[in-house]
């Protein structure tokens, strides 16, 4: 812990692809080199040392990628690049746009002898090099600096699970059947905002922490930092090419911006607009940019700062002999067998290597656990606590609803989310399908509640005195 005053430093780059690659996010092959939007890296830099000599240290990267798996590439990368940093005091963190490059072989098929074709192993060192740069330049850049909270709502992301009278649920299921009986989860339209600002008063960034991946350019052959280009865009035009943007996905693991109901007005909306769905989105952040700063707190530049990383397991969610047995099967059946087995058994074959479950079934016993890394971070009277998986909403919702810090930032798909999927609701798993099936989670309920109690623990630690009034 240091109290004292408080330095920042910023630097931002672009990670898109040298050459043509594959594009991560669906299950299905898709090489590209076009470009609908640059993918951007930001790292934001923050230390403070008091007067005894301590120091305390972060940096926090926000990539434009699908998940963040190329933590251990970069460690390496940066090794003697930035003097008097400690490296495990890096926090990295995904967009998950699904129009980025894929860093891992083995997940689509892939051209042979194709000198034009950078394979998933290459990119992602590169990457690892391209970040090293940008953590190095924000680390070197820090100076006197401040903060000002701020806080409001911008409609983003929606619950995409859909429930119906027999008590399942399909993510982007049908809402005109007969059958609909509503939205599984509640939608999170909260935004925190951290805006920085320079030893003259001038700002110097934005960080803006909300619910929902960015996932309008979804299914595109092309890669795409989808809306939060138009949100860089837009700080740009309206507080200057200078003013730097964090962008940080709040859990959201059941949620997305495409729309199960409104969408006959939603349309109508964005025409009259004359916007897309990435405009509409820009247009709601940066609304909520311009009224969170108009009532942001007073600017800090004096304040306590803890950074404390945490690694801790939580059990994960066991395959079952039927399961198994049921994987196995799967790839000697002919599509006409297959489709005349129950939806859910199909269901648990077209994702290759989400969560394999035979080697997942044959290992099991042997490691029952998985292991989560969260860097919780308090600074003044605000918290971020960094999360794996693709969490559902209500995870997010519970530990914010319990955390004793004035506002707190959520962050999933952070360190170690490049192995985790999604981490679903009990409600969730009972309905099924999709992102609450034992194929595409490693961990389930019991393991989320845990995580809850874990983070909760570890932000009361860093408040022991607050007493700022709790969800109700």
């Amino acid at each position: 812990m240091a109290n004292g005053p408080l330095l920042i430093g910023w630097a931002r780059g672009e990670i898109t692809p040298p050459r043509k690659t594959l594009v991560q996010g669906q299950f299905e092959t898709r090489i590209s080199d076009e470009v609908l939007s640059p993918l951007t890296a930001t790292a934001f830099a923050l230390e403070v040392r008091d007067d005894a000599g301590t120091s305390e240290q972060a940096v926090l990267l926000s990539c434009d990628l699908a998940a963040i798996g190329c933590r251990e590439d970069l460690l390496r990368e940066l090794e003697g690049r930035c003097p008097g940093f400690d490296l495990t005091k890096l926090a990295l963190n995904a967009t998950h746009t699904h129009t980025a490059p894929c860093m891992t072989s083995g997940w689509y098929d892939e051209p042979v002898d194709d000198p034009d074709f950078m394979k998933p192993d290459d990119y992602r060192r590169w990457l690892a090099a391209r970040l090293a740069e940008i953590v190095a330049a924000a680390w070197a850049d820090r100076r006197l600096g401040g903060v000002a909270r701020g806080f409001g709502y911008a409609v983003v992301g929606r619950c995409r699970r859909a429930t119906y009278a027999d008590d399942s649920a399909l993510m982007y299921g049908d809402t005109n059947r007969a059958d609909f009986r509503g939205i599984e989860a509640c939608d999170d339209h909260a935004v925190n905002f951290l805006f920085t600002r320079d030893a003259d008063d001038r700002l110097t960034g934005i960080v803006v922490n909300l619910a929902c991946t960015s996932q309008c350019d979804e299914h595109k052959v092309a890669f795409s930092a989808d809306f939060w280009h138009n949100v860089r865009e837009e700080i740009a035009a309206r507080y200057g090419d200078d003013v730097y943007l964090l962008p940080q996905c709040a859990p959201a693991g059941d949620m997305s911006p495409h729309l199960l109901t409104d969408v006959t007005e939603e349309t109508e909306l964005r025409a009259r607009l004359g916007v897309d769905a990435k405009g509409i989105i820009a247009r709601r952040i940066l609304a909520a940019i311009d009224e969170a700063l108009a009532t942001a707190s007073p600017t800090e530049r004096t304040l306590e700062f803890v950074h404390a990383v945490h690694t801790f397991p939580v059990p994960r969610l066991m395959v079952t002999p039927e399961e198994y047995a049921a994987e196995g099967r799967i790839p000697q059946m002919t599509p006409a067998e297959l489709a005349q087995q129950p939806y859910a058994f199909q269901r648990l074959w077209p994702f290759g290597l989400v969560c394999d479950l035979i080697t997942r079934y044959e290992g099991q016993a042997a490691h029952p656990d998985h292991d989560v890394i969260s860097h919780v971070i308090r600074l003044g009277d605000l918290v971020w606590a960094t999360l794996p998986f693709e969490l559902f909403v209500d995870y997010g919702m519970r530990i914010r609803s319990r955390s004793r810090a004035r506002q707190t930032f959520l962050v999933q798909l952070a360190d170690g989310s490049d192995n985790g999927f999604y981490l679903p609701t009990q409600r969730a798993l009972a309905g099924g399908h999709y992102s609450a099936l034992i194929k595409s989670n490693w961990v389930g309920p019991e393991g989320g509640q845990q995580l809850v109690e874990e983070t909760v623990r570890a932000i009361d630690a860093l408040f022991p005195d607050a007493d700022y009034p709790r969800g109700r």
